[in-house]
């Protein structure tokens, strides 16, 4: 748990989901090219990018571990979301939440599909944990809030002794490389869709 300048770190858990939602809606709000290529109306993309992400919480990030926030005074701040090490999408939760992703994504279905196929492609078959969202509010960002957050899955991939992978754009290498990580290529969403680079942290050495 990291409480550097009042930032408290928890696993995510259901009753989170609406606060998450709101946080990560706000910061991916301006300038994000895959929100921005699967929703490309600004008024769809305003009332489905959220309910897309509430699914995604319920059925993949929550039960499968890969949900932490950043909690300070009280108020969720910032959240990341991964596909842990060793996911497996299940079955069951697919059959019932496909409605809903269905509800949420409305036409841009092939395009989100599109976004899932894109991260399959680069993701490597070895046990992985792969950022999806790292966002905080507008008025905590440079605060130190999504660092905090991505340290502490760094930490975790260093405990559990796998890579951290992660797609970006060109403005967030950088936030990538000061923590360890390296562009190892990149990707295009769909066939005319955003370029994205592809991020990879090794794990680092285990200390005796």
């Amino acid at each position: 748990m990291d409480q550097s300048a009042g930032i408290v770190l928890r696993p995510a858990t259901a009753g989170d989901i609406d606060e998450i939602t709101r946080v990560v809606a706000d910061a991916f709000e301006h300038d994000d090219p895959i929100e921005e290529f699967v929703f490309p109306s600004e008024a769809v993309r305003r009332r489905n990018a959220p309910r897309m992400l509430r699914v995604m919480l319920k059925y993949r990030f929550i039960p499968a571990g890969g949900a932490e926030i950043a909690v300070r005074d009280g108020a969720i701040v910032g959240a990341i979301l991964w596909y842990p090490a060793g996911y497996r999408q299940s079955l069951w939760r697919e059959t019932v939440s496909g409605p809903q992703f269905l509800w949420a994504m409305g036409s841009a279905t092939p395009r989100g599909m599109a976004v899932d196929a894109a991260l399959a492609r680069v993701a490597p078959k070895d046990p992985h944990n792969f950022v999806v969202y790292l966002g905080c509010e507008p008025a905590a960002q440079r605060m130190g809030v999504g660092k905090a957050l991505m340290v502490s899955l760094r930490d975790r991939s260093d405990r559990e002794g796998v890579p951290l992978y992660g797609i970006c754009k060109d403005d967030n290498v950088g936030f990538y490389e000061a923590l360890g990580g390296r562009r190892i290529g990149e990707t295009t969403i769909g066939r005319d869709g955003p370029r994205m680079n592809v991020v990879m942290r090794p794990p680092a050495e285990a200390k005796v």
